[in-house]
């Protein structure tokens, strides 16, 4: 059985972790402010950022004729979503064909995809870059995926 919990226990637990929450969000959120604000607004007292001079997304637009930002994003959207997807469409049958539908070796693949987690990640890159060398597939994203 469960202990009653007064509301002011509540109350009070609420208020430090929500101070908590805000104290670990801060700086991210004052991150967020400054980037709106120009070096010269960005260095001033905290007060004088918040109600100082206007807003402005001119240090995303500079970023963005500096380089070509949203190319570089694509790469990571593609790269990212292709990777997932092709880890799911691998992992989920293998993994229902291993719960449901167990064969004779099924332990042994298992024991074999657990020795893998000893291995350490360099002793894999070599292969990896030797297959990508022999495929032509070097500096493509379908090499990072």
């Amino acid at each position: 059985m469960a202990r009653a919990v007064s509301n002011r226990s509540k109350a009070l637990n609420t208020a430090i972790a929500g101070t908590l929450g805000f104290m670990m969000f801060f700086p991210i959120l004052w991150i967020l402010i400054l980037s709106f604000k120009t070096e010269e607004d960005a260095i001033r007292a905290p007060l004088e950022v918040l109600f100082g001079s206007g807003w402005s997304v001119n240090g995303y637009l500079e970023v963005n004729a500096r380089s070509d930002y949203f190319k570089f994003f694509m790469n990571s959207v593609i790269i990212s979503v292709g990777s997932t997807l092709l880890g799911l469409i691998v992992a989920v049958p293998a993994a229902w064909s291993m719960a449901f539908v167990p064969a004779k070796r099924t332990k042994d693949v298992l024991m074999w995809m657990l020795s893998t987690k000893m291995l350490p990640p360099v002793g894999v890159l070599i292969p990896i870059y030797l297959i990508c060398i022999q495929f032509n597939i070097l500096d493509s994203r379908a090499m990072l995926v």
